[in-house]
C-alpha cells in the first residue's frame, strides 16, 4: 500500500499518537468516498507501551488499520468529556476507568426494573462519551478509555474480546493505567486532529463530511470555559448541561464575594484546549455525590469561603507537604501508603509524642489544620480536606456519618492528613470529600497512611510481643486496637498487613467478629 501521508505527535515513551493515510485496500467498495480517503494506521503510546500492537493470523503488527474517520470525529465531538469528564457512570469500583467499567457493566442485582434499566443507559452513554471502541464502526480498535482524574488525564486499558474479531486476534497490552498532564495530552491529540482534518480537507475541498470535521476541530479552542468546569465539579451531571451545573454551584457562593476570594475559589490554569488546573470549587464537587442536596453544597460553599486566608498555611505544614503521584493499583498504592506515613512519623520527630496511642488532634494543631465539624445530609461523606495557596487547611469532619467513636475519629482524621500532605494538585489547591465518590486510590493510599500512622511498625510490634491472649484470637485484636485506640477493623488489616497473622486467621477472625453482637469501635 502506498503512504500519503504521515503525522505523529508526542513522545512514545510518555504519550503519542502516530497515524499513516493509506491507500484503501478495498479502493472504496466498502465505504463512502470520504471513508475510503481516511483509511489508514494508529498506534497510540503511553509509557512506552504501543497498545495497537496487535496478534493477527500468527504475526505481530505494530499499527491498528482502519477507516480513521470515525476515530477523529469521535475525538472532536467528544473532546471537553475526555479532558474534563472524571465521574464513573453507577459507582466508583477500581483505581480506573477501565477496571471500574468492567466492575459496574451489570447493575446490581437488587435493583427494581426501571432503576436496572437507568444504570444501564447511564454506562452505555459514559462509554461511549470514553471509549475508544465507540468510535470503531466495524474496526479494531483497543478497548481503551480516556477520562479526566483530578489534575490528570487518565488512560486505561486492558483486553477484552472484542465483536466481529477473527479467531486469534488479540492487542498485546494487557491491563494498565498512565496519566499525563492535560496540557499534554490536549497537545497530542489536537495536533492530530488539526494535521489530518487540514490533509482530509486538501484531499476532497468540496466533501460537506471533511469540512464539517474541520470546523469542528477548529472549534475545539472556542469552547465555553463553563462548559468544562461544570464536567470538572460533575455536579448535576446526569440532569444539566454542563455549563448550567457550573452556574448553579456559582449561584451558591455570594455575589459580592471580594475579587481575591473569588481569585482563590475560581480561579483556574486553562488553555484554549484544556482546564490544566481546576478550580478548588471543582475539585470539590467532583468528589461528591452526583445527587448531593442543595442544602449540603451551599453548606460546604460557606466553609470554602470561611477558610479563605492569603496568608496560607503554617511553616510546621508547609515544610511537610509532599504532591506525590498515587501508583496505579491498589496494591502499590497501600504499599505507598504506608511509606508516606512513615515518612510523616520521621519528620515530625520530636514535635509530638509518639507513643501509642498518637495524638493526632494535637499532630493536626501543630500543622496548623484546622478541625471543624459540618452537618451533612449525604451520610458517605465522612469528611472534607481543604488546602490550598490561600486556604488555611482544614478537616471539616460529618456530625451525620453512622458512627461516632474515638476509633473513627482518629482514623478518619489521620486519613484526612494524608489527603492533605499528599494529595494536592499542580496548583497545590485540595477539596476533596472522602466518600464513595473520591477517587478509589487516593482513598486506599489514604486509608493505608492513616493505619500507620495511629499504627506504626515497631510499636506495633513491641505490644504484640505483650499481649496476654494468643495472637490468633479476637482478643489479643482487641488488645491491640485499644492500645491504639483504633477499630478492630483495622487494627486487624494492619496486622495482617505487617506478618502478624496470616490470611486464613484474618478471614476467620473476621467472620468471627461480624457473628457477634456490635461492639463500640469494631
Amino acid at each position: 500500500m502506498a503512504r500519503q501521508r504521515e503525522i505523529m505527535v508526542g513522545s512514545r515513551d510518555r504519550f503519542a499518537v502516530r497515524i499513516a493515510f493509506l491507500t484503501d485496500p478495498d479502493q472504496g467498495r466498502a465505504a463512502t468516498r470520504e471513508h475510503s480517503l481516511s483509511w489508514g494506521a494508529i498506534e497510540i503510546w503511553a509509557n512506552g507501551h504501543n497498545l495497537c500492537r496487535h496478534l493477527e493470523q500468527g504475526e505481530s503488527i505494530d499499527a491498528a488499520h482502519w477507516y480513521l474517520l470515525p476515530i477523529l470525529r469521535w475525538l472532536a465531538s467528544n473532546w471537553d468529556f475526555l479532558l474534563h469528564e472524571e465521574r464513573l457512570p453507577g459507582r466508583n469500583a477500581g483505581p480506573d476507568a477501565w477496571i471500574s467499567m468492567q466492575r459496574t457493566a451489570e447493575p446490581p442485582q437488587a435493583f427494581p426494573d426501571d432503576a436496572a434499566e437507568q444504570w444501564e443507559i447511564g454506562w452505555h452513554n459514559w462509554w461511549e462519551r470514553h471509549a475508544l471502541q465507540a468510535s470503531r464502526e466495524g474496526g479494531l480498535v483497543p478497548n481503551l478509555f480516556v477520562r479526566r482524574w483530578r489534575d490528570l488525564i487518565e488512560l486505561s486499558w486492558g483486553d477484552r474480546p472484542i465483536a466481529g474479531a477473527p479467531e486469534g486476534f488479540t492487542f498485546g497490552a494487557i491491563h494498565g493505567c498512565a496519566r499525563f498532564g492535560p496540557g499534554d495530552v490536549a497537545y497530542v491529540l489536537h495536533g492530530i486532529l488539526d494535521d489530518s482534518s487540514h490533509h482530509l480537507l486538501n484531499e476532497l475541498p468540496t466533501s460537506p463530511v471533511f469540512a464539517q470535521l474541520r470546523g469542528d476541530v477548529q472549534r475545539l479552542r472556542k469552547t465555553d470555559r463553563r462548559r468544562r468546569l461544570g464536567l470538572l465539579s460533575g455536579f448535576r451531571c446526569d440532569d444539566l448541561q454542563p455549563e448550567e451545573s457550573w452556574r448553579e454551584i456559582e449561584s451558591l457562593f455570594p455575589s459580592n464575594l471580594p475579587s481575591e476570594v473569588g481569585d482563590a475559589l475560581f480561579g483556574v490554569q486553562a488553555n484554549d484546549l484544556v482546564i490544566e488546573s481546576p478550580a478548588q470549587v471543582a475539585l470539590m464537587f467532583g468528589s461528591l455525590s452526583p445527587t448531593i442536596n442543595s442544602a449540603d453544597a451551599r453548606s460546604l460553599a460557606e466553609k470554602l469561603v470561611q477558610f479563605y486566608d492569603p496568608r496560607g498555611e503554617d511553616s510546621n505544614l508547609s515544610r511537610v507537604v509532599r504532591d506525590v503521584p498515587v501508583e496505579g493499583s491498589e496494591e502499590r498504592a497501600w504499599k505507598q501508603g504506608y511509606q508516606l506515613a512513615e515518612n510523616c512519623l520521621e519528620a515530625i520527630d520530636g514535635a509530638i509524642a509518639k507513643e501509642p496511642p498518637l495524638a493526632v488532634e494535637n499532630l493536626l494543631d501543630h500543622l496548623g489544620i484546622s478541625v471543624e465539624p459540618i452537618k451533612l445530609k449525604d451520610r458517605s461523606v465522612r469528611a472534607v480536606a481543604l488546602a490550598g495557596p490561600k486556604h488555611r487547611p482544614a478537616v471539616l469532619v460529618n456530625d451525620n456519618v453512622p458512627y461516632h467513636s474515638v476509633q473513627t475519629r482518629r482514623f478518619t482524621l489521620a486519613h484526612e492528613l494524608c489527603h492533605i500532605l499528599h494529595d494536592r494538585g499542580y496548583g497545590a489547591k485540595l477539596a476533596l470529600a472522602s466518600g464513595p465518590w473520591a477517587p478509589v486510590d487516593v482513598e486506599k493510599r489514604a486509608n493505608a497512611f492513616a493505619a500507620m500512622l495511629l499504627m506504626p511498625t515497631d510499636r506495633v510490634g513491641s505490644v504484640v510481643r505483650h499481649l496476654t491472649s494468643p495472637l490468633d484470637s479476637a482478643e489479643a485484636v482487641w488488645e491491640v486496637a485499644n492500645a491504639f485506640q483504633t477499630s478492630f477493623t483495622a487494627t486487624l488489616g494492619h496486622l495482617y498487613n505487617l506478618g502478624h497473622i496470616d490470611e486464613v486467621t484474618r478471614d476467620a477472625l473476621r467472620a468471627e467478629i461480624e457473628a457477634r453482637a456490635p461492639r463500640s469501635g469494631a
